[in-house]
């Protein structure tokens, strides 16, 4: 597959819709960075590719349509960041299992946190997908 079936695969499947639209810029963004760019794509990285000033319904809806099976470019990602200044990267497994449990258990302390939302900073990795995508032109 090549960035030009992905960005097909988009069109297909979000035809003439804005959350289709700024997955395109994201797409078209992301494969003009070098690969240790795309090791952490943030929020307002993200934003001002789709060409936007704030998250709105339709830029998270891109958001998820990258992070989906079908498309699979983006990988969720986020820091848990402490009060102290401590930071920890928390997988997309690890943030699951807390909203499920309704707690964080602290990566050094062992400790659960039932505040973490509020100390998470997301931000994307592209896919390994998008990597072998991106080499393959």
């Amino acid at each position: 597959m090549s960035i030009t079936d992905l960005k097909n695969e988009i069109s297909r499947g979000w035809p003439n819709i804005p959350a289709g639209i700024y997955a395109l810029a994201i797409i078209d963004f992301m494969a003009n960075l070098k690969e240790q760019e795309l090791r952490m794509l943030s929020i307002p990285a993200l934003l001002e590719a789709a060409g936007l000033k704030e998250i709105n319904p339709e830029f998270l809806a891109a958001l998820a349509i990258l992070v989906s099976s079908n498309v699979h470019a983006l990988d969720p990602k986020a820091f848990f960041c402490e009060d102290e200044g401590s930071e920890f990267h928390i997988d997309a497994r690890q943030l699951a299992d807390a909203r499920r449990l309704g707690s964080l258990e602290h990566p050094e302390k062992g400790i659960l946190i039932s505040d973490f939302e509020d100390k998470l900073i997301p931000y994307f990795q592209s896919s390994r997908f998008f990597l072998d995508v991106l080499s393959h032109g």
